[in-house]
């Protein structure tokens, strides 16, 4: 696999995932990765996930996914918990520590949320029509009901396609601002293709982020475009329905300290 080189706050580790992002920063308080092409996510029904599990130190049993539907609902998963197979959701939060959650994506944004107090962690698939609906911000929302404020949050924005890569339509476009969304910083016009648009889902995210309390300085991008660099990710963009799915992973760390590679 060709090594990509990500954003400053980013950095390549070996796992039994394979090679994978991590932040740094974001590991300080919770085990997780953003896997690259050295693993393929199988299905959400299928029971391969000992490669992740390996990762995190648990079994495939313990590695909860859903039914991503590039929709706005979100998974609460507490210790004890019987996660249905199935669950039609894009974002999981999670409270119990023996557990693993992830989002499987190939283009759309994977987000990874944790609380600085090691009380929740969450993984979070954004599309466009996530970003349009304001997932990131409803997830931030579901950490408040938590007693978790958006101060004491730590965001990593992984690999996804970035605004060098990602045309759309005027339809896209106007679905952001049915929403109410002023995003024309949004949204570069496309010299050579008239009413295409350049879209940077990264700086809408970070942008729902921020205006949901998230500080600035606690939200990380891996400035890693899937579909520039095909070496390295899977991109749906440029390799269709071939593409393989990579995942972003995350546990909440237990008292006993990590718990991952």
């Amino acid at each position: 696999m060709a090594e990509s080189t990500p954003g400053v706050t980013f950095a390549w580790r070996a796992t039994p995932a394979g090679r994978a992002l991590v932040s740094p920063l974001l590991h300080a308080v919770a085990d997780h990765l953003f896997s690259s092409r050295d693993v393929t996510a199988p299905g959400v029904h299928t029971p391969e996930y000992a490669t992740v599990g390996r990762a995190f130190g648990v079994e495939a049993t313990d590695v909860v996914r859903v039914r991503q539907v590039h929709g706005c609902a979100i998974l609460m998963v507490r210790e004890g918990d019987e996660v249905p197979s199935g669950v039609e959701a894009d974002a999981i939060v999670s409270t119990d520590p023996h557990r693993v959650v992830l989002v499987r994506v190939a283009d759309c944004v994977p987000l990874l949320f944790a609380d600085r107090q090691g009380r929740a962690v969450a993984a979070v698939h954004a599309g466009w029509r996530g970003t349009a609906a304001g997932m990131a911000g409803c997830v931030v929302e579901a950490f408040a009901a938590l007693g978790v404020a958006p101060a004491d949050l730590i965001v990593a924005i992984g690999p996804s396609i970035g605004p060098c890569c990602y045309q759309v339509d005027d339809a896209v476009r106007e679905a952001f601002g049915a929403h109410g969304h002023a995003a024309a910083a949004w949204f570069t016009a496309d010299a050579d293709a008239p009413g295409r648009w350049r879209l940077d889902l990264w700086t809408a995210n970070r942008a729902q982020l921020e205006a949901h309390g998230v500080p600035a300085s606690s939200i990380h991008v891996a400035q890693a475009c899937t579909a520039d660099d095909p070496g390295a990710w899977y991109s749906h963009r440029t390799q269709g329905a071939e593409a393989g799915r990579m995942v972003a992973a995350i546990r909440l760390r237990g008292r006993g300290g990590p718990q991952g590679r």
